[in-house]
C-alpha cells in the first residue's frame, strides 16, 4: 500500500524508492491519506504504522548506513483515539428482534435464519456472507467458519437454529453458498446490516452485525462460560481481546448496582476542616 501510494500519488518511480528517499514526512503523509482520503479509522491506521515500523526495525541491523532516517521513521508514534462503546442486545431484546421477524414470507424465513445463525455461531458478518453449503455439518452439528487470516474455526450448533436451517434449504435450492440471491450469486455484503436496520429501527441503539456478535459473547458470559471458550468461539488471537467483554459486563453490574443503591445526597457530613482536634493531629504527625 505504501509502495502504491508513492508510485500513484507522489509520482515515485520504483527504482527511486529506497531507504534514503522514503522519509519520515512522507509516511506521515501516507498515513494521513490512508485516513482521510482512504476513510481508514484511526485503529486501522495505527495498525499500518505498526507494519511500517516492524519493516523498519527489522532493516536497522541490515541499513547501518540509513540509520538515521530509519530511526526518523521509528519515532513516529501511533494516533490516539476515542475507544468505541461495546453495543449489545440484551436477551430480552434479541428475542424481540428474532419475534419481530415476518415469518409468512421467503425473505422473513431467510432473514430468521440469517440472524439466528450469525448470533448462535457469534461470526463476523463476512464470515456468514461467505459461508459455504459444504461448511455446514447439521448431523454433527457444527460449522466450520472462515475466519481473519485465512485461518478456520470449528463452531457449535444449537438445536433450533439447526432446525431453521433444514426448513430453509429444503424451501431453496442453492448452488454454493449458504445465503444467495436470487440468481443463486453471493449476496451483497452490506444485506446483513441492511436486514438489522429493517428490525431495529425502534431499538434505541446503534445495532450492527458485530453488535451480534457482542451480544453472544456477553450473554454466554453471563451464563458463566469460560473466557477461553468464548476466545475459541470467536476466533480471537488472544484472550485479552476477549477480556473486553468482561469489562462491559462488570460496568453494567456496577450500574445496576448503582440505580438499586439508597441515595445519600440529602445527608449532610461535617466538614473535617472545622474539627480543630483532628487538624492539630494531622499537624502533629
Amino acid at each position: 500500500m505504501l509502495i502504491d501510494y508513492l508510485v500513484n500519488k507522489k509520482n515515485f518511480k520504483i527504482i527511486q524508492i529506497n531507504f534514503e528517499t522514503i522519509t519520515r514526512d512522507f509516511i506521515i503523509e501516507f498515513l494521513n491519506y490512508l485516513e482521510e482520503e482512504k476513510k481508514n479509522t484511526i485503529r486501522t491506521r495505527n495498525q499500518r504504522l505498526a507494519c511500517i515500523k516492524s519493516f523498519y526495525q527489522y532493516c536497522s541491523l541490515e541499513e547501518i548506513e540509513n540509520i538515521k532516517n530509519i530511526k526518523d521513521i521509528l519515532t513516529i508514534r501511533s494516533k490516539k483515539y476515542t475507544k468505541k462503546v461495546i453495543e449489545y442486545l440484551t436477551e430480552e431484546e434479541l428475542k424481540e428482534l428474532l419475534e419481530s421477524i415476518d415469518t409468512t414470507t421467503k425473505t422473513g424465513r431467510r432473514d430468521l435464519v440469517l440472524l439466528s445463525l450469525l448470533y448462535d455461531t457469534a461470526a463476523r458478518a463476512s464470515e456468514i456472507i461467505n459461508l459455504k453449503l459444504e461448511n455446514i455439518h447439521l448431523e454433527e452439528k457444527y460449522v466450520i467458519l472462515d475466519g481473519k487470516g485465512y485461518k478456520q474455526r470449528v463452531v457449535p450448533l444449537m438445536e433450533n437454529t439447526i432446525n431453521l436451517l433444514k426448513q430453509y434449504f429444503k424451501e431453496n435450492n442453492l448452488n454454493n453458498y449458504v445465503f444467495e440471491n436470487k440468481c443463486n450469486k453471493l449476496l451483497n455484503k452490506n444485506i446483513l446490516a441492511d436486514v438489522l436496520l429493517k428490525y431495529t429501527k425502534t431499538f434505541n441503539k446503534n445495532i450492527t452485525p458485530h453488535s451480534i456478535r457482542h451480544s453472544r459473547a456477553i450473554h454466554l458470559l453471563s451464563a458463566g462460560v469460560p473466557l477461553i471458550m468464548i476466545r475459541d468461539l470467536l476466533g480471537h488471537k488472544s484472550v485479552i481481546t476477549t477480556e473486553e467483554y468482561a469489562k462491559v459486563l462488570e460496568k453494567d453490574k456496577f450500574k445496576a448496582i448503582e440505580y438499586v443503591s439508597p441515595k445519600h445526597s440529602n445527608i449532610l457530613l461535617d466538614d473535617w476542616n472545622d474539627d480543630k482536634d483532628l487538624l492539630n493531629q494531622l499537624l502533629n504527625l
